[in-house]
């Protein structure tokens, strides 16, 4: 079964919403609670068993609310109004019928308001843990605490309400890492003012306006949203079931997940045969599970371009050289930003008259943790209608390295790095201090320019992932590798052999002062572009994407087999 795709619509006030469809047959819309974020929530999160058992008997529908995960991050509406917008959005860019909607915590109080206000277009309604009345949910005095708490301290924040959510993790790790995942969601501006919009929404007033079957599960002693809630809506909605489950667990994907895909799969008429509960990754050893995720990205749907041309842009002089900052994290110098800037337009501005409509940066060379540097990227590719490949920098609120993916409106995708760089700093050997994801995920994001994957640095060089790549359908037109390291053997051959085993035309683009930036084409007659060490410059290259792809189809074919190698050991 594939995983779940990812694109794009426009919502309240042309914001862009980013959605997610997963699986086939009727569509079941899952309205989001108060974080989410449709790259990292299955692992963070503990989703995918619920959704994957779910995704064998519906369409399953997600999104992000603005102000969230991939959505538009800039929000200054929070009215029910606009998330009522927003969701009428999605659902329109996925079918012209009615749906099914499942709505937990935050979600479920805006399935409602969307089911009374669109009676037509919701045949099922199922809720799992929420409200009507916001002002219910917690006394005023918590609420105004846990606001202050969330505005003047994240990270505390955050924890504080993870401690809510789950109580008894039996997982210490996983309680990490949905504090991780709260604080990668969103920032703690839009987080408190989330958090308000719920303790101030209310609902009430339109349960009477239900008038789909509706299907309303709760957990006794839930410690986020009190059980009585759920007995009160489904009091009100005409003809509703209410089931009531033991437990203490906010989230409906952990604990007796089970049980809620059972309710939901009758409840929704399209129960599968014969289908074995599968194991928690929540409860499983953590190691055991660990695979490659590939997700599909659709960031335009523009007709695509026989050929296109790319520039890399290997800069990085030894004054640029990253440096340690406080949190340990290595940092572009802050006197060194607005050289950088100047440098970053140059280059920009160039590949922009040479024809190119992707510019990519190597690795630690575009630190967009300084507001200056992200401002300057974003308006260069407003200003010459082009994508910017950042390269990747360390962020230092998720503590991650990031790799992201700016367009003439705004940030595409983002790829986060899952192998830490050695880096000889002072003439000792240091092992970058990033946080590592337990599930890889990588995107392959479709363009009007073609099928894009990024691998940062030395992530590439995992046999698992060039497999997982392989195999992802529809297969990669160019592969992107930003590096900050010294060019060894085995990245020149790592090359060569994705160039083969993906026919795909690959840039390996790096920091100036390491050099050797390469790129090749799978045509053994087109040439090769290499920038050597120490040097400041731009290089374009231009891809045949029609010809390659017919190409790679002939190739397949000739082939007779799927790249399936793989080299990791348990």
């Amino acid at each position: 079964m594939s995983e779940p795709s990812v694109a794009f619509c426009r919502g309240h006030g042309g914001a862009r919403i980013a959605y997610a469809t997963w699986g086939e047959g009727p569509v079941l819309v899952v309205v989001p609670g108060w974080l989410s974020h449709l790259e990292l929530q299955w692992h963070y999160l503990g989703m995918h068993d619920l959704y994957a058992r779910l995704a064998r008997s519906f369409q399953l529908v997600f999104y992000d609310r603005r102000g969230v995960g991939l959505s538009q991050r800039a929000r200054d509406d929070f009215s029910l109004e606009g998330e009522i917008v927003d969701l009428d959005a999605v659902i329109a860019r996925v079918t012209d019928g009615p749906v099914a909607m499942f709505g937990s915590s935050h979600g479920g109080a805006i399935a409602i308001a969307y089911a009374a206000t669109h009676p037509e277009r919701v045949h099922r309604l199922a809720l799992y843990g929420t409200f009507a009345r916001g002002a219910d949910v917690a006394r005023p005095d918590v609420q105004r605490s846990l606001d202050a708490l969330v505005r003047a301290s994240w990270g505390l924040g955050s924890r504080t309400l993870a401690s809510i959510f789950v109580p008894n993790a039996p997982d210490p790790a996983f309680f990490d890492d949905l504090v991780r995942f709260q604080r990668e969601s969103t920032d703690r501006e839009t987080a408190a003012r989330l958090l308000s919009m719920s303790f101030e929404l209310d609902v009430s007033d339109r349960l009477r306006d239900v008038h789909a079957p509706t299907l309303v599960i709760a957990r006794r002693h839930d410690h986020a949203m009190a059980s009585r809630l759920s007995v009160g809506i489904a009091s009100e909605i005409d003809g509703a079931r209410l089931v009531m489950l033991e437990g203490d667990v906010h989230f409906p994907w952990l604990g007796d997940w089970a049980t809620i895909a059972q309710l939901l799969e009758d409840f929704l008429g399209a129960r599968p045969a014969s289908v074995p509960a599968e194991p928690s990754h929540h409860d499983a050893p953590r190691e055991a599970w660990r695979e490659f995720r590939v997700l599909h990205y659709r960031v335009r749907r523009d007709p695509e371009e026989s050929t296109f041309r790319v520039a890399l842009a290997q800069i990085g002089e030894p004054a640029d050289m990253p440096q340690p900052s406080a949190s340990g994290l290595y940092r572009l110098a802050p006197e060194r930003v607005d050289a950088v800037r100047a440098k970053v337009a140059s280059y920009v501005a160039s590949a922009a008259e040479r024809g190119a409509r992707i510019v990519v940066f190597p690795e630690m060379s575009v630190d967009l943790g300084h507001d200056a540097l992200a401002a300057e990227v974003n308006e260069l590719a407003r200003l010459h209608r082009v994508m910017i490949v950042s390269g990747g920098h360390h962020d230092e609120a998720t503590r991650t390295n990031v790799c992201v993916v700016i367009g003439p409106e705004g940030e595409l995708w983002r790829q986060r790095k899952h192998v830490p760089a050695a880096m000889r700093v002072a003439g000792a050997v240091v092992e970058e201090p990033i946080e590592i994801p337990l599930q890889p995920l990588f995107v392959v994001a479709s363009t009007g320019i073609g099928r894009i994957a990024i691998a940062v640095c030395r992530d590439f060089l995992d046999l698992d992932l060039r497999v997982a790549l392989k195999n992802t359908e529809p297969p990669i037109d160019l592969l992107i590798n930003p590096a900050f390291t010294m060019v060894t053997s085995d990245f020149e051959t790592a090359h060569a052999e994705a160039r083969r085993a993906l026919y795909a035309c690959t840039l390996f683009c790096n920091f100036a002062a390491f050099g050797g930036s390469l790129a090749t084409s799978p045509d053994k007659g087109a040439p090769r572009i290499v920038i050597p060490r120490g040097e400041e410059r731009l290089e374009v290259l231009e891809v045949p994407l029609f010809e390659m792809r017919a190409e790679r189809r002939a190739w397949d074919q000739r082939a007779h087999a799927r790249f399936v190698q793989s080299t990791r050991r348990a």
